[in-house]
């Protein structure tokens, strides 16, 4: 799952409109309003296939810092 914390304000828009939600702009104000509702878009809405990582595995995820 993504972690909704370390996303850009980009980045985290994009995951909001991916998910059909129109989100207005990121501001350090909305910005947790807006990592709540994706994380809320995220459980209610059924898992996609894993991302593949071009070899036929699902990607992993690298250790260290969880935003990397």
């Amino acid at each position: 799952m993504v972690d909704v914390k370390c996303l850009s304000d980009m980045k985290l828009q994009g995951e909001l409109k991916k998910l059909g939600f129109s989100p207005g702009p990121i501001l350090p104000s909305t910005r947790k309003v807006y990592e709540n509702k994706l994380a809320q878009l995220l459980v209610s809405t059924p898992s996609v296939a894993p991302v593949m990582n071009g070899l036929g595995e699902p990607d992993e995820p690298q250790e260290g810092d969880p935003c990397e």
